[in-house]
């Protein structure tokens, strides 16, 4: 992302971004293609080989292409010292989540879950205060479109990961259809995000606007519809409110209006932060899905009824963080799109 903002001018930074994640979903998609071929020739190294050449290839177009200092940037005559006191309490605050997922008394998985979000909320406190910073200055802070932009997009991780974690489980189990039609619910995810992102990736103005308050509504009604319809005998309802749930129009605008209003110097760390960020919401909304489906009696339950009831509740606890990107969304416009909220429809 750091690349992408000082190497492109900003009327092409959403389109490269567009590009950019629609590469990876093409990737992601095309990847158990290509590893379930080596796995018919009972070779599965050679997926792992396979791959070598294009690591090749990149590695030395990057050395060739990417310039040695960006351009917002000061030289540096001595880089400064990693900061392993804090990379290391992160990596604790989320073993700590992560350790709550196989325990099985509840209290301790809270205790868990609390300290871990202990841990992560005191390394963000004491990196503001580093020289060296991990993190962007005001990254947590509502009154910041940094802060407001990595909130949302820690929110809609913690969401996305909880849906897919117990999609094919409500599938298999309650509607008893093929790991095929798994994959094929994940590949509508993807190609209804990729979708959204190239179709929105060029939209300025009240367009952009538009496009930026109603992804996060887009996506609440389709998690609405898929809460609603997660136990019902139509799958083709269950398919579409999936479809609209991963519409992602919001997201080239949201990273790119993010990473404008770094400051100076700041786009580096900005840039780790926002995948950063969004793997640690990620983290924390698998733990405590996880906590909420054990409460809902999932436990051990193999009945489609119990099954069902208990994923149904960790659907309706993703509404929660749903809602809360959306309202950090609406404030982001204001902040961010200042003239834009004053004169909403012109272009």
């Amino acid at each position: 992302m750091a690349l992408i903002t000082s190497l492109y001018s900003a009327r092409l930074r959403t389109r490269i971004i567009a590009i950019s994640q629609g590469t990876f979903t093409a990737c992601h998609l095309s990847g158990p293609v290509v590893g379930g071929m080596f796995a018919a020739m009972h070779w599965w190294r050679g997926s792992f080989w396979a791959m070598a050449p294009f690591m090749l290839a990149f590695a030395a177009l990057a050395y060739a292409k990417i310039p040695e200092q960006l351009g917002d940037e000061s030289a540096r005559h001595r880089p400064p010292s990693p900061p392993l006191l804090r990379l290391a309490g992160l990596a604790a605050g989320v073993c700590c989540v992560a350790a709550a997922g196989p325990v099985q008394a509840l209290p301790l998985r809270l205790l868990l879950i609390a300290g871990g979000i202990a841990v992560v909320g005191l390394i963000f406190r004491l990196d503001r205060r580093a020289a060296n910073n991990l993190f962007p200055a005001r990254a947590l802070s509502l009154n910041a479109p940094i802060g407001l932009g990595l909130w949302i997009l820690a929110l809609h991780g913690m969401t996305q990961t909880s849906v897919n974690l117990f999609l094919p489980l409500l599938l298999q189990v309650v509607h008893g259809v093929s790991p095929v039609f798994v994959n094929f619910l994940s590949i509508i995810i993807s190609c209804g995000w990729t979708i959204g992102t190239f179709a929105a990736s060029g939209w300025s103005g009240a367009r952009e606007r538009l496009a930026l308050a109603s992804g996060p509504v887009l996506a609440f009604a389709g998690l609405a519809c898929l809460t609603l319809v997660a136990v019902q005998p139509v799958l083709v309802l269950l398919a579409a409110s999936t479809l609209l749930m991963g519409i992602g129009i919001y997201n080239v605008h949201l990273v790119a209006r993010t990473m404008a209003s770094a400051a100076i110097g700041e786009q580096r760390s900005l840039a780790s932060a926002l995948t950063s960020v969004r793997s640690l919401g990620t983290a924390f909304g698998a733990a405590i899905a996880g906590v909420v489906a054990s409460t809902a009696g999932l436990g051990a339950a193999t009945e489609p009824q119990a099954v069902g009831h208990a994923v149904t509740m960790v659907y309706l606890f993703c509404w929660v963080p749903f809602g809360l990107a959306a309202v950090c969304m609406f404030r982001f416009i204001r902040l961010a799109l200042p003239r834009l909220a004053a004169a909403p429809f012109a272009d």
